[in-house]
């Protein structure tokens, strides 16, 4: 076998051996279910594979959507049940949806529907998880 059969046979060789550790490589996209931190203050909670942080502050309840890998989604509507009892429309406002708060609340549902039609729903106990501002 000559020297460049045994070169090329070594490289051909090591490029094979790299292959299943590719499985394992960082090209630059967000990581799904890494990040499960709220990045606005509030509480964060999963609704399939997406990320809703749920904020109360300035007398408004702010609704955050995000992908699995956190990046933002900007869903077509959204709703806030309080209590079991009243409902709030949240409206789109810059990236966030956005609604009246209900100072006195103990628990939100959050339903959102994504533009594929696609619902999110997520309780939260906010009476004892958020900080009122």
């Amino acid at each position: 076998m000559s020297g460049a059969r045994v070169a090329a046979a070594l490289v051909t060789g090591l490029a094979l051996a790299t292959v299943p550790f590719l499985r394992y490589a960082h090209f630059g996209a967000a990581e799904a279910h890494v990040d499960h931190e709220p990045h606005h203050g509030g509480i964060l909670g999963m609704a399939g594979e997406h990320h809703v942080e749920l904020c109360r502050r300035q007398g408004r309840i702010e609704a955050f959507v995000t992908d699995a890998g956190r990046r933002p989604v900007q869903p077509r509507a959204g709703s806030v049940v309080v209590d079991g009892t009243r409902t709030i429309a949240l409206g789109w406002r810059h990236h966030r949806l956005q609604g009246a708060d209900v100072v006195d609340a103990a628990r939100m549902d959050v339903a959102i529907t994504l533009a594929d039609g696609e619902t999110l729903s997520v309780g939260f106990d906010v009476e004892r998880a958020l900080a009122r501002d």
